[in-house]
């Protein structure tokens, strides 16, 4: 009978049937087993035990909750305990009704069948009769019936083996958490049957477990012996009609702190537990546990508690227990003895060994421990292979090579694998697929001096290139899977793929993304090779680790008579670099060194690390480190100077700082727009009075939002205008502007064109004649159509510099058509948007007028009457 244990009822037929545990909660639904065939049954975990008044008292004094133990082997009774009838009885088996015998004989006497033993303890062979084998052992059973059987026959052999085993019923009783009569197999033993019934209750003893065989105790059980040792040698077998008793809880202590096993234990009797037992209950100490003093919280005479310091000697440890105690073993401290701790930018931060004497070139003998691992780990990344230089279009069929995608061949499971984690994805390669073109800073006239993925067809721009004439299909298709790729981001990223900062990353952008500006998009020059703007810029110089602070390092101490903490700085250069003994200074042990790298602190400009980039019209374009004191003149100077296509008036200058700056204005100037547009909205609300005023209002309301949405979206160049000559060419005529890490100097050729944009009959781009006003140019455009704001034009010059006609009353010359433009420059016609106010206007004046003549003819007519 391989079915689990079951608490058992009986039925009208005085038959045991297996029960769930359902029947035992209201209302659940009752699953009855037929006495022959059980069903299997999966026990469910059982319920958390509420804590007891002592689990309540402990978790008070050490703030956490301590279990019982022993009751955690209880949570979920595994039905495995119960013994199987597939295994092999033991030899002192006792036989007993309801056992299935199965009796095999062969020689004189041939026999093969299965023997139930009766009520009365017997069995029927044919031509031998009844055999009494109840109370027989199985050792003895097969020369037992043998014996009987030889009465009869001669000459044969047989063999006695057990089928199905009978059940018997036991009864647990007392605090158990399962009472009641339960369905045992006839192997089951004590443990089995605690075990199946789910232990002791909280209330109950684990200690003290009784088997009860009539008026007899059979045994006194201990559960701690199975669960500390192991030892199970005192179970013993259970018959029909067992009481298993469980009686109260003893005496309980609480072992707390820093023991291996902190639990909730009972005591075996109130004479017995003593200190040094309660540690071994606990598994003993654990490997941070202190050996001073131990804390012993004991209530008095059920009166008050009190608190008892036991010390770690033999005498300590023979202390007596009682009822309710908690003993507590403290860990040891966290403090450190001769021991001082080296962090921040260090190569090995930790703990080091004091010595008497000690000073801060002992700790750090050299400059090299000032180099960080992550430094080296990222310059061993630079020295990775990469690929080449991946086209940003290319043809339909690139190279006439089908399946050629981005330089790189594709076969029939995708894009080559090699590809997905090649270094290219990480060289801060942003700002050039997913560019928004509404951004001012591109300009889409520009074919020649934008990446391939940004020329126009026609009217409207784009994400890529459609093929049209020169056979480039570079769609949005092409782009999608390429950004598969690429990385998108507006930030920087270093070679293994961490975000930098955005002072970090303005030292690093990309050539694409200056090319980007608009100073270079609006006087159309080339600023890299004759291929610039098809490939993606793969190689860049950056500062892959902030620099270390050699001006500042500072000493944490704790005075050991008010404990209180100072710093001590130090200059780390004189003394690690000179050899300053006034900066050597003396370590004591808990002293907590911290080293400083110039992003920790905003040093100086003079102790900056700057790196500055100069683009373009330079005879040597590159990054370069600025020296202490050195201004953009003294590094142009020292670049080389300009080409001779170099235009100093189109140039563009660019500072992160400045750019952070801008930023933050703009988006507080959209704010405010926002919060005004709100106020506004809500005012007009109020004074809506027809339908059609509210359906306006709602038309304009979203107007409005979406273009507070687009100025949100708008991001600051951080460009400083350097208001050089337009026929500057001189190095130096360049401003004496002090550098700044992460400065960006772009130079471009001379353009050939003037640019006419807005609310003209034709935008485009016309060649510079230095003969020609801005009005030929608007002329040339076909001159403002009906919807354009005439009086609000304005000229953005190559420089950066606006002049607008509203303010050019001060303009020499017939006025603002008269304005001298350069190479580069850019005039703007501006659409006028207050012109549907005014037909509204003239709408609603026309409305009130015919009201008014209808309000006077009616009135005429009554007054006719």
């Amino acid at each position: 009978m391989n079915t689990p244990i079951r608490p058992s009822s009986t039925n009208g037929l005085g038959r045991s049937q297996g029960i769930s545990l359902d029947q035992y909660e209201p209302g659940a639904t009752q699953l009855q087993t037929q006495p022959t065939q059980r069903a299997q049954l999966q026990e469910p975990n059982l319920p958390l035990d509420p804590p007891t008044e002592f689990q309540q008292m402990v978790a008070n004094s050490i703030g956490k909750m301590l279990p019982i133990y022993g009751a955690k082997l209880f949570r979920t009774p595994p039905s495995t305990f119960a013994p199987v009838n597939q295994v092999p009885v033991t030899p002192d088996y006792v036989i007993g009704p309801n056992d299935e015998l199965l009796i095999q004989s062969w020689g004189q006497v041939t026999l093969n069948n299965r023997f139930v033993v009766d009520r009365s303890g017997g069995i029927y062979i044919p031509q031998v009769g009844n055999i009494h084998v109840a109370g027989v052992r199985f050792d003895q059973l097969q020369p037992f019936i043998k014996a009987q059987m030889g009465r009869v026959f001669r000459n044969f052999d047989l063999s006695v083996n057990m089928g199905q085993l009978r059940s018997i019923q036991v009864f647990v009783v007392g605090q158990a958490r399962r009472p009641g009569t339960w369905t045992l197999s006839s192997l089951s033993t004590l443990v089995n049957a605690i075990f199946a019934s789910g232990g002791p209750a909280p209330q109950g003893s684990l200690r003290h477990i009784q088997l009860r065989r009539g008026k007899e105790t059979i045994i006194d059980f201990d559960l701690y012996d199975l669960i500390l040792h192991g030892d199970k040698s005192k179970d013993v077998p259970l018959l029909p009609g067992d009481v298993i008793y469980i009686p109260p809880v003893g005496p309980q202590v609480a072992v707390a702190g820093s023991v291996n096993t902190p639990a909730i234990y009972e005591l075996k009797s109130n004479a017995d537990g003593t200190v040094e037992e309660a540690l071994e209950l606990a598994a003993g100490l654990s490997n941070v546990a202190s050996g001073e003093t131990m804390r012993l919280e004991r209530v008095d005479e059920r009166r008050q508690r009190s608190m008892i310091e036991v010390p770690f000697t033999t005498e300590g440890k023979a202390t007596h227990l009682q009822d309710g105690d908690l003993l507590e073993v403290v860990a040891v401290a966290g403090a450190y003895k001769d021991a001082v701790t080296l962090r921040g930018n260090v190569a090995n931060p930790g703990r080091y060994m004091w010595k008497p004497g000690m000073r801060v070139r002992d700790l750090i003998p050299s400059k090299e421990a000032l180099i960080t691992r992550d430094y080296w780990l990222k310059r061993s990344q630079l020295g990775q292979p990469s690929m080449t230089y991946v086209p940003t279009c290319l043809p339909t069929t690139p190279y006439g090579i089908p399946g050629l995608r981005y330089g790189i061949p594709v076969g029939d499971e995708g894009d080559d694998p090699y590809w997905r984690y090649s270094s290219v994805r990480s060289q801060g390669s942003t700002r050039l697929l997913g560019l928004p073109m509404t951004d001012s800073s591109v300009d889409s006239r520009s074919v020649t001096d934008q990446p391939a993925n940004l020329i126009t067809t026609g009217a409207s721009t784009i994400d890529g290139v459609t093929a049209t004439d020169g056979g480039l299909d570079c769609g949005r298709e092409r782009q999608s899977t390429l950004q598969g790729y690429l990385p998108l981001s507006s930030t920087d990223t270093t070679p293994n793929g961490q975000q930098l900062s955005p002072s970090q990353s303005s030292a690093g952008q990309t050539a694409v993304s200056n090319r980007m500006s608009s100073a270079n998009a609006s006087v159309g020059a080339t600023v890299n090779n004759a291929s610039a703007g098809q490939f993606l810029p793969k190689n860049d110089v950056k500062m892959i680790e902030p620099d270390i602070n050699w001006a500042y390092a500072v000493i944490e101490r704790q005075s050991r008579e008010s404990l209180t903490t100072s710093l001590l700085p130090f200059n780390l250069g004189k003394a690690i670099l000179d050899g300053d003994d006034s900066q050597n200074l003396e370590l004591l042990p808990g002293d907590v060194i911290t080293i400083f790298s110039k992003a920790d602190f905003r040093v100086p400009q003079q102790q900056q690390t700057r790196f500055v980039r100069l683009e373009g019209e330079f005879v040597s374009s590159g990054v370069y480190s600025v020296k202490p004191g050195e201004t953009l003149r003294q590094l142009v100077r020292r670049a080389g100077g300009f080409s001779s296509d170099a235009y100093l008036y189109g140039a563009e200058f660019t500072r992160e700082s400045t750019r952070r700056v801008q930023q933050q204005r703009l988006n507080e100037y959209v704010d405010q727009i926002a919060l005004q547009v709100s106020t506004n909205a809500t005012n007009s609300a109020s004074r809506a009075i027809s339908s059609t005023d509210a359906t306006a209002l709602a038309a304009q309301q979203s107007q409005t939002q979406s273009i507070i949405a687009n100025l949100r979206n708008a991001r600051a160049t951080g460009r400083i205008v350097l208001e050089v000559a337009p026929d500057t060419n001189n190095v130096d005529q360049l401003p004496d502007l002090p550098l700044e890490d992460g400065d960006k100097f772009i130079v471009p050729r001379v353009p050939s064109t003037v640019s006419v944009d807005g609310a003209v009959y034709n935008q485009n781009s016309f060649l510079y004649d230095p003969h020609r006003r801005l009005g030929d140019y608007v002329q040339l455009a076909g001159g403002a159509n009906r919807d354009a704001d005439k009086k609000r034009a304005f000229v953005i010059r190559a420089g950066g510099e606006v002049i607008s006609k509203q303010y050019s009353s001060s303009l020499r010359g017939h006025g603002f058509d008269s304005v001298h433009l350069y190479p580069g420059d850019t005039v703007v016609i501006p659409l006028n948007l207050d012109k549907g106010k005014t037909i509204r206007t003239v709408v609603d004046i026309a409305q009130i007028v015919g009201q008014f003549g209808i309000a006077v003819a009616a009135m005429n007519t009554v007054l006719g009457k």
